[in-house]
């Protein structure tokens, strides 16, 4: 191999070896795409809407009520689940209590156009009157027909450090496409 042919292999290897470590340093800190699987969300984000979920809010920023979040929460999900796309309801040191069909924060109604159903039931007793232990979020899917969410109605607040990213974009169907609230 010439000595020409030599440099050139090694500016490709060294290309790629960038291009690679960009891709997954983008990944893994910046943002990513993500798949719905199930209808928990509905009608906000139906079973398979692609969207687009960013990973730096949570590490510079502030995970707040009403941002709809990706968990990595396999030990809290039937079957083979692994992550949970929800929407957060409060977060540390607020009081959240379902009750007469409603959900409260800190004792204010919450205005939920968002939610599928006319009322949200409590699922658990231990978890429809808590206060949001430190560094927790207590989250809901927008699908409030019973049954139809597993959420923290069920297994209570959910630690922060196991959010992936906040949803940012849905990007398929086309025409649903835009900023997800």
């Amino acid at each position: 191999m010439s000595n020409k042919a030599l440099k050139e292999a090694v500016s490709w290897l060294l290309h790629i070896a960038v291009a690679v470590a960009l891709g997954l340093s983008i990944i893994v800190f910046v943002g990513r795409f993500a798949i719905v699987d199930g209808s928990s969300m509905a009608p906000t984000l139906k079973n398979r809407d692609v969207i687009i979920i960013e990973s730096l809010t949570q590490r510079f920023g502030t995970i707040k009520t009403g941002d709809i979040v990706v968990l990595k929460i396999p030990e809290l999900l039937s079957g083979k689940k692994e992550y949970a796309i929800k929407r957060v309801i409060a977060t540390e040191g607020q009081h959240v209590e379902i009750k007469d069909g409603s959900v409260f924060v800190d004792g204010r109604k919450l205005t939920e156009n968002y939610i599928n159903g006319r009322e949200t039931q409590a699922a658990n007793s231990l978890y429809d009157n808590i206060i949001v232990p430190e560094g927790c979020i207590y989250v809901l899917g927008d699908n409030r027909i019973p049954g139809k969410s597993h959420d923290s109605r069920t297994f209570g607040p959910v630690s922060s450090d196991r959010i992936i990213g906040k949803c940012l974009l849905r990007i398929f169907p086309f025409s649903d496409a835009g900023i997800v609230k």
